[in-house]
């Protein structure tokens, strides 16, 4: 008998990382790979964000700085923290009882004040911003998966082999600004906005896969693979909008961002030992740990439209956002290196990467005014993957589309305003490649049907002065 070779023991590790991948994409899903997922303010968040042509609020900070310089008011703005649920239910061919993951979260806040500069009689206004644009913590676990891609030669019956598969990870991306605009007209407002984003990311996955033919041999393999990096980098908004007596528009472009500076390490450990699972034995160590590495990372150019129609107690809302491509780019500068044993194994690479594709979304949103003291809102908008389909890169495994459908309310009471909200995202794909490329030569790891559903409740509290 042949012995199994160290490129099936591979197969039955990636489909340890393929599942494990699975089992850590609801927070992905909503976080990592959409651009119109959360939304911020106190009546924006209602309006699933579909504002770029008529939020002259505080919140216009981040939508449209050119709508500070045109709001009615002074505004503090205090936007709680949302906390979703999230479920992903998926099937995977010949592998019974995998469960669905689901599970809560903490999602975007935003702190906001503007005040006037220049003199009582200026049209000038500077406000200050900070917006959680990011957020997420997720664990997964899964045991006993299992495995059965054995070539050349399967080995003597009965085989015992299964997976166990761990996974941790963290994400958060914070933007500090300043927002400067100017009024012109008492109809056209002019702004930017200079925000500082601070990307923090941190990832850990451990593997093992194990092996008992019937000719009372065993087979182990092992792999652990874990980064974390920082980036600080600057980017900045611009924004004109307009406003009359029952219309009002928006236009915007967001710069890519520019990286300042950054750090990362980044580290893998592999060992492979066969006794003779299907024949003669061999083996294979490989571990490497890279240090005190520089980080940057990338983000699209953006250009955003947005128009809206005032009636006497409805106002309806349009907003449309085209991101540009982001060609590859690499995220943690690690070289690749080469087992101890046997020489002639190839190259591991370790360098983390990224890629995004061009992506265009919309929205609809509309509010009514019942009364002075009661609005109710509704919104519908795409939110569309940046991964490409062909793609597969740590931390962005879930590249579908979701689609979302916002409801809520405003109640206002003197100066202040206080909001609640629910937001539902859902969406789904069929036929899902899972992460992690099998060796050459391996028939492919069997695909994956996705479906996505996510409810989010929201709270937000803002003051006018």
């Amino acid at each position: 008998m042949r012995p199994i070779s160290r490129r099936a023991l591979a197969a039955h590790i990636a489909a340890a990382v393929s599942i494990t991948a699975l089992l850590s994409a609801p927070r992905l899903a909503a976080q990592d790979t959409q651009y119109w997922s959360d939304a911020y303010g106190t009546q924006a968040r209602l309006l699933g964000g579909v504002v770029i042509g008529s939020d002259q609020d505080i919140s216009a900070v981040y939508y449209n700085p050119g709508g500070i310089a045109l709001a009615d008011s002074l505004s503090l703005l205090i936007s709680l923290n949302a906390l979703r649920y999230a479920s992903l239910s998926y099937s995977i061919s010949n592998t019974p009882n995998v469960p669905s993951s689901s599970g809560w979260s903490a999602l975007s806040n935003m702190f906001a004040a503007a005040v006037p500069i220049g003199g009582k009689d200026s049209h000038q206004r500077l406000a200050f911003s900070l917006l959680r644009r990011q957020s997420f913590v997720f664990g997964a676990q899964l045991r006993a998966i299992p495995l059965d891609s054995f070539l050349p030669t399967p080995p003597p019956p009965p085989t015992f082999s299964v997976g166990n598969a761990l996974v941790n990870q963290s994400m958060s991306e914070v933007w500090a600004g300043a927002t400067w605009a100017m009024e012109s007209d008492k109809q056209w407002g002019y702004g930017a906005s200079l925000y500082i984003p601070i990307r923090s990311q941190t990832f850990s996955q451990s593997l093992t896969a194990q092996v008992v033919a019937g000719n009372g041999k065993n087979a182990l393999g092992a792999k652990e693979y874990d980064f974390s990096y920082y980036n600080w980098a600057v980017l900045a908004k611009f924004g004109v909008a307009y406003k009359g007596d029952h219309w009002s528009a928006g236009l915007t472009l967001t710069t890519p961002r520019l990286s300042l500076f950054g750090g990362s390490n980044v580290g893998a450990t592999q060992s492979y030992i066969d006794q003779g699972v299907t024949g003669s034995g061999s083996s294979q160590i490989a571990t490497n740990y890279q240090p005190k590495l520089s980080a940057s990372y990338k983000s699209a150019l953006a250009i955003g439209f947005g128009v809206s129609k005032l009636w006497t107690n409805t106002q309806l809302n349009f907003s449309a956002e085209w991101f540009a491509a982001v060609p590859k780019f690499t995220i943690i500068p690690a070289v690749p290196f080469t087992p101890q044993f046997p020489s002639s194994s190839p190259s591991i690479p370790m360098a983390l990467t990224a890629q995004y594709q061009q992506v265009f979304n919309w929205g609809l949103g509309i509010s009514r005014r019942l009364d002075d003291h009661w609005k109710l809102y509704g919104a519908f908008k795409t939110d569309k993957t940046s991964i490409p389909p062909d793609v597969k890169s740590v931390g962005t495994l879930v590249n579908f589309d979701l689609t979302h459908a916002d409801f809520g309310a405003q109640a206002t009471i003197g100066r202040a305003a206080i909001i609640l909200g629910l937001d539902m995202a859902w969406g789904s794909h069929d036929n899902v490649a899972p992460g992690g490329d099998p060796a050459p030569g391996l028939p492919a790891m069997p695909t994956v049907d996705l479906s996505f559903f996510a409810l989010t409740g929201a709270i937000g509290f803002k003051i006018s002065y």
